[in-house]
């Protein structure tokens, strides 16, 4: 299920973009600029380059491009 961003405070916004970074980079040797990126990722949420997805399955919150949305929408359809 998508969470429109503007439903969420800022502040909220911003810790969940923040932990979406930080997964991201936790493999990363030589940490990047976390709250550079975390700015970034929610300026693109704002303009739909990223989106927001709750999973009812495992009760946790990701960020995705709408590619991946669709790809898994239409990989579920076709099973």
């Amino acid at each position: 299920m998508l969470i429109p961003y503007d439903s969420l405070s800022e502040d909220v916004l911003f810790s969940v973009a923040k932990e979406w970074v930080i997964s991201k980079t936790a493999d990363i040797e030589e940490l990047p600029n976390v709250e550079k990126w975390t700015n970034d990722v929610v300026k693109k949420i704002k303009v739909g380059e990223l989106l927001i997805e709750f999973s009812e399955e495992n009760q946790s919150v990701t960020i995705k491009s709408p590619e991946e949305i669709n790809f898994e929408t239409n990989e579920n359809i076709n099973h």
